[in-house]
């Protein structure tokens, strides 16, 4: 309890400081921005600052979902959705699907937005019906996911621009993460309006409600400042404060929004206040503003758990759009098999850090959950060249089972739906066997052949014949 109070400390301290301007004309805003903050923090009570400090930092506990909540929670979801009033919206889309009333996954993900708070949800629920009929109209039913083909070429050479990012890694606590740099919209606006450019923003955000994992753990916004133009000032003012209302109206609980200014401008301080006001006062205390150069927010964004060797922003304003991309290669896969074939039983669109993937490249081989697997092959190198076949088999399904231990699954990129699914027990063990040929093939190229041992007999399942066999020092699995 004292380490968190300390970093509780820590950061109201933080919060509550100016960055350091070459005028005084540029502190006003910034210094009301962190005034805004450190109030909001003020109004908690002991038990919500450290629910806040718990979710900016990824360590509050993940709610054990029973059956017996969920269906608690489900009916009085529905029963809070009755007593509400003005929710004609909200009747449009009932109304608009036949079974819209038994759609139990598509409420519980308002319910874990909420961390199963049924009237929360359905407040949630009816506010979100509100603001998608606003921006989409009513030529597709309210409870339409929108797609990709739905969003028409202007928007969808918004989307293209890579603004918003949805990263292919998690945070160091699982979460999924989406960055915004409103920069890079600059050059179309003024070939577009404010609602093209927030429909694009609506379906990039929108994806990560479909994934159960982000449902429960929540995501972490990152909102990039750098490179703004004051010509676009007031562009900049209408679409942060759009993007804000969706970041809190779609199924996602963000659990902290990290807000990198990195000019020191007083637009982008101006800009940040309009952020912070249109931000509920949930979403406000969650709020994390970081000043300085862009090593220096990368460096922040690093101690809070996010991963930045994807980060697609760069110092001046630039994108880069690689794995944006990849993403919106693989959503037309998804789209397109979803329209033809049921969901496949288990399958994600970003793997959760326990994962073991299939795959070449640098991202594959430094994914968390593959990281794990070979400190894994490497503790158990010398055991497993020490053991002839069967006994490399069951060592290759004891360390399955380890992954499998800390919900780790194995993972291969589906070509046709464009999403990660499990591959079976046996495909598991032969990329463990694989990550053990591998090792061994990289162990003889460093001269390190004293560290294989002679073959000794398994304690299971090898037979008397197996131990028979005579001896080869590099016997192959």
């Amino acid at each position: 309890m004292q380490s968190i109070d300390n970093a509780m400390q820590e950061q109201e301290r933080e919060m509550s400081e100016t960055p350091q301007y070459s005028s005084k004309r540029n502190a006003t805003p910034a210094a009301s921005v962190n005034k805004m903050l450190a109030s909001e923090l003020e109004k908690l009570s002991l038990e919500e600052r450290e629910r806040v400090y718990e979710d900016v930092h990824g360590v509050s506990d993940v709610i054990q979902e029973t059956p017996e909540l969920i269906a608690n929670c489900l009916e009085q979801m529905d029963r809070e959705i009755d007593l509400i009033k003005n929710k004609d919206t909200y009747e449009q889309a009932r109304l608009q699907s036949s079974n819209f009333k038994i759609n139990r996954k598509y409420r519980l993900a308002f319910l874990r937005s909420t961390l199963f708070n049924p009237k929360m949800a359905a407040l949630h629920l009816v506010e979100y019906f509100r603001y998608k009929l606003e921006l989409l109209g009513t030529e597709q039913p309210a409870i339409y996911q929108i797609a990709l083909e739905d969003l028409g070429a202007a928007a969808t050479r918004v989307l293209e621009l890579g603004s918003t990012q949805v990263l292919p890694n998690r945070d160091s606590k699982g979460r999924a993460i989406a960055v915004f740099s409103p920069s890079v919209l600059e050059p179309v606006m003024g070939a577009y309006d404010t609602p093209t450019m927030v429909k694009a923003i609506w379906y990039s955000l929108s994806t990560l409600s479909e994934d159960e994992e982000t449902q429960k753990k929540g995501v972490v916004g990152v909102l990039n400042m750098s490179g703004l133009s004051e010509f676009h000032e007031e562009h900049h003012r209408e679409l942060l404060s759009r993007l804000t209302v969706i970041g809190q109206v779609l199924p996602l609980r963000v659990a902290c929004l990290h807000c990198c200014d990195t000019s020191s401008s007083s637009l982008t301080s101006t800009l940040l206040s309009i952020v912070a006001s249109a931000a509920n006062p949930i979403l406000r205390v969650r709020m994390r503003t970081h000043y300085g150069s862009h090593p220096e927010c990368l460096y922040k964004l690093v101690s809070f758990g996010i991963p930045v060797e994807e980060f697609p922003f760069t110092a001046d304003g630039g994108v880069r759009l690689t794995n944006h991309v990849k993403w919106i290669g693989k959503r037309r896969k998804k789209e397109a098999y979803l329209h033809k074939y049921p969901p496949i039983e288990g399958a994600v669109d970003i793997p959760s850090n326990s994962d073991v993937l299939w795959g070449r490249g640098n991202q594959i081989y430094q994914h968390p959950g593959n990281c794990i697997l070979r400190e894994l092959v490497e503790t158990y190198h010398d055991e497993y060249n020490a053991l002839w076949k069967h006994g490399k088999t069951d060592l290759a399904h004891r360390i399955v089972s380890v992954v499998h231990g800390f919900s780790g699954r194995f993972l291969k990129l589906d070509k046709e739906s464009g999403m990660w699914v499990e591959v079976s027990d046996s495909d598991a063990r032969e990329k463990v066997a694989h990550r053990f040929r591998r090792n061994r093939e990289l162990a003889l190229k460093k001269g390190c052949n004293n560290s294989i041992k002679p073959p000794v007999a398994s304690s299971s399942k090898e037979t008397d014949r197996d131990r028979k066999r005579p001896r080869k020092m590099f016997n192959g699995s």
